[in-house]
């Protein structure tokens, strides 16, 4: 079968908002590659319907990680590809947590060119397989897929983060690692509660259909990918399920000395009696009322019955 490539970009996205004009022009000298952008994910749709009836077989995905959880579900959800096509990414936003897990940290542009060059001669990228999380926030809507949900902590970081640390123009995995910074030195500094910005909820969970008790929860990650940034990797925990799950009760115990070691996945001993807690896992069910963070698009609950989290299929990637 003839490799066609399809290119669909997020006009949005902060990469492709500053390099859409080289991207145009790369793709002049490539006349035979689709290229359809969108402003509003409600335009996403209509292009994947648009590319598959041009007969796009490969299609590469230019955004960021919200770009990405989009994509997915609606390929997923909508199935417009009678076959499914084969994936890559170009990292072109403002976070890129997906692609970076699968190796993929140079310039879009040159990376496009590369690939492009790589599929007309036949050749096939390295294959990065990676499981979907499935999101059923029981509010009667579809089901979204993606990769990385944090919650607490995490929702309240990423809070901070984009309101600190990006506004002074740093993005992606440098803005990313100084928002974790300052995280974890207010909670130092001011402790958990309303005066850091870190609050905890009470929280009933079932997990792998094991009911866990209500506690109170600092923290909540959950994954299937293998890293959230470069040498940030809080999961440690046992069990043949492919999510990683990782909890940290409020107030969180002798966080000065655990909160190195958990991000790096490598804890002490006496960590798990002080409530930092890790394992892998099929499906998570909670209560939880707050928002949360799905790769890195804020999704608002409502107070409502909380949400269930499955590992769904899984997708293979192909890196040039």
């Amino acid at each position: 079968m003839t490799t066609k490539i399809g290119v669909i970009s997020n006009l949005q996205s902060r990469r492709n908002k500053d390099a859409m004009r080289d991207l145009l022009d790369l793709l002049q000298d490539h006349p035979q590659v689709k290229h359809l952008g969108f402003h509003e994910i409600s335009e996403l749709p209509d292009c994947l319907r648009e590319m598959a009836l041009a007969g796009v077989t490969h299609l590469v995905i230019s955004g960021g990680d919200g770009t990405v959880q989009a994509v997915v579900s609606d390929l997923i959800n909508d199935q417009p590809f009678s076959r499914f096509p084969e994936l890559s990414l170009l990292p072109s936003g403002m976070t890129n947590v997906v692609a970076r897990d699968m190796g993929l940290t140079g310039m879009p542009m040159p990376y496009l060119k590369r690939l492009i060059e790589r599929v007309e001669a036949g050749h096939r990228g390295e294959p990065a397989k990676r499981s979907v999380l499935t999101l059923d926030l029981r509010d009667d809507g579809p089901p979204i897929h993606g990769f990385l949900l944090g919650a607490l902590a995490f929702y309240q970081g990423t809070i901070l983060g984009r309101r600190k640390v990006h506004s002074m123009g740093f993005h992606q995995g440098l803005g990313s690692n100084i928002g974790l910074a300052l995280s974890a030195l207010r909670v130092m500094w001011y402790g958990p509660g309303e005066k850091s910005g870190f609050v905890g909820e009470r929280v009933a969970q079932t997990v792998d259909g094991e009911a866990v008790p209500p506690q109170d929860l600092f923290l909540m990650v959950a994954t299937t990918l293998s890293q959230i940034l470069p040498g940030i990797k809080p999961f440690w925990g046992n069990g043949s399920g492919r999510m990683n799950l990782t909890t940290v009760t409020y107030p969180p115990q002798r966080f000065t000395r655990a909160a190195l070691p958990a991000l790096r996945g490598k804890p002490r001993p006496w960590m798990e009696d002080a409530g930092w807690r890790s394992r892998r896992a099929e499906t998570l069910e909670c209560d939880l009322t707050s928002p949360l963070v799905f790769d890195g698009e804020f999704l608002e609950t409502d107070g409502g019955p909380g949400f269930k989290l499955s590992v769904g299929p899984s997708l293979t990637f192909s890196c040039y």
